[in-house]
This record gives structure tokens, sequence and C-alpha cells, in this order.
């Protein structure tokens, strides 16, 4: 106990003797998605709040480096100098299914996990004249032809992944159809090149005027913005699954640096300003540390493992 009182003692001096030098230079944030796109627009969020509020002494700096749906960014994070100057911001599922899948050889547990800023809903679309009317009008219409259902995904990704654990709980198959990132998952349903794909809410919610139907979510209860829209769970498919953000930090940054970045985002998302940008967004603002992460990933790996197995075979 005495041990561990001083090794917590002398991390709290550490901090309050960094907050005088850390950081003294630009923090840089790494988006492994092009501009635009809905972890860049979190991003952004938290730089103009952290540095139009004095939260920290430094500027913050995006830099978009998408690819590989994701994973030419995350490399990136994880493989630059753990000085405190690089840091990054994913999503867990992408993070875990990626690993799963053979794309990645890394996980979560090759970073500094610094913390999780909000999370939304996730959720499954149609075109609006779209014959498929109810989950239970998707799972018959998948059944009566194996294999006609066709999934708008990115192969090896979370919109992958999750629409296959759908499928198997359900008893039947999509079929994959490789279309790429949400904007491009979009035109391919409007188009009528496929039938159906994942989205987060926030993109539901955005793509509507653009000709897409919410079908499901896949949330523990129906989303406020959404209220007509079924969740997986009320048709008796155990799924609830949300897409958090979490920030990370390459692997052997600085604890106390590390709790300084923390603070300045817990800082960053209890501002009103920051709140009301991510509810318009329809994001919700709700902080959690690196075990609400590690929970959410968990519950990622436990739902996809099989599934992932079975489609190895």
């Amino acid at each position: 106990m005495k041990s561990t009182l001083l090794y917590l003692f002398s991390i709290i001096l550490t901090i309050a003797s960094l907050s005088a030098s850390y950081p003294d230079q630009p923090i840089k944030i790494i988006v492994p998605t092009a501009a635009g796109g809905g972890h860049d627009t979190m991003a952004r969020i938290f730089q103009r709040t952290i540095q139009e509020e004095s939260i920290l002494p430094e500027k913050m700096v995006i830099v978009n480096i998408p690819g590989a749906g994701g994973a030419v960014g995350t490399r990136k994070i994880k493989d630059s100098p753990n000085d405190g100057y690089t840091i990054g911001i994913w999503n867990p599922n992408a993070l875990i299914s990626a690993k799963l899948m053979g794309i990645t050889n890394y996980d979560h547990s090759d970073y500094e996990i610094l913390a999780m800023t909000g999370y939304t809903g996730l959720g499954m679309g149609v075109k609006e004249d779209s014959s498929i009317s109810s989950i239970a009008d998707l799972i018959k219409q998948a059944q009566a032809k194996p294999g006609s259902m066709k999934l708008a995904t990115e192969i090896g990704t979370a919109t992958h992944i999750i629409p296959m654990i759908l499928g198997d709980q359900a008893d039947f198959e999509f079929r994959i159809v490789n279309a790429g990132g949400g904007s491009k998952r979009l035109a391919s349903i409007l188009g009528g090149h496929t039938d159906i794909s994942i989205f987060s809410s926030q993109a539901l919610i955005n793509f509507s005027v653009s000709g897409i139907r919410p079908l499901l979510t896949f949330s523990e209860s129906r989303i406020p913005l959404l209220p007509d829209t079924p969740t997986a769970k009320e048709s008796g498919i155990d799924i609830v699954l949300n897409e958090s953000r979490i920030w990370l930090a390459p692997k052997g940054t600085d604890p106390a640096k590390l709790e300084v970045l923390r603070q300045a985002l817990k800082t960053a998302i209890e501002s009103p300003n920051t709140q009301k940008q991510m509810e318009n967004l329809g994001i919700s603002p709700v902080y959690g540390d690196g075990t609400a992460v590690v929970e959410d990933i968990e519950r990622m790996r436990k739902l996809s493992e099989p599934v992932i197995a079975k489609m190895k075979r």
C-alpha cells in the first residue's frame, strides 16, 4: 500500500511539473480517414474547443491519413514517436475487426489508450423505395433466395463484420460487395448496385435526405433521433453495439503526458459548446476511461470471433 501511494504521489508531482513545460509544441492528431467523415468531424470539434478555450498552451493539428479502411492511419499512430506529440482518433470496432481479419497485426494492446469521447449508434439502411420494409422482411427475403441480398461494405472493417454477425444470428448470408467508405456505400445503394449497408446513426440521419431509409439499429433502445426505427434486439437478434470514438497514443508514451492529454479531452467534452455540437450530430457526449474502451472491444470480439472463424473455413 505504501509503495502504491508513493508511486501515485510521484505521478502527481510529475504531472504538476509537466504542466508548465508540456506541451511546448503543437500536437499532431492523426485521423485515419479523409477529411469530412465522422472521425474527422469529432477530431476538429475537440481541436477547436481545446484551442478556443485555452485548455492546452499549444495548438492541435489535424493530419488526415486515409487508406485500407483505416489501417494506414492507425499504423502511423502506432509507429509514431512516443513523445506525446502524436495522438490519434479511431473506433474500437474497426481496430479489433482489422486484427481478427488479418488485415493488421496489431490491436488496442499496441497503443496507450487515452479515453473514449462519445459514441453514436449503428444501424442499417436501404433505399427509400426498397421492397425491404422491416427486419422480418429482410430475413425473409434473404432466406428465400440465398446470396441474393447484396450488402455494400468495406471488406475487413466493422461495416463488413457486424452485418455478418446479423446474418449468422438470423440464419442467412449476405452477398458481399466491396463498395468502400460511407459515401461510396451510399452511392452504391442509391445507384441500385446493392440493397443494404451499415452506417452510423449520424450518417443514417444525414443520408435520409438523399434517399436512404433507416431499417434497424443495433442500440440497446431506440435512438431518440430515429424514434421510428426498431432495434435488432426488439426482433430477437441479440446484437447491441455502438460506434465510439477513442483516442490513442503510441505505446510507451510518458504516463504523465498521457494524463495531461486525458485531462484536456475530459475538460473539452465537458464544455457546453462541445456537447451542443456533438448532440447536434447525434453523438452522445460521454467520456470514458481505458476500462470502458476495453469493455467495448471485448464485446465486439466476443460477437466477431465465431463469425470470422466461419468465414475463414
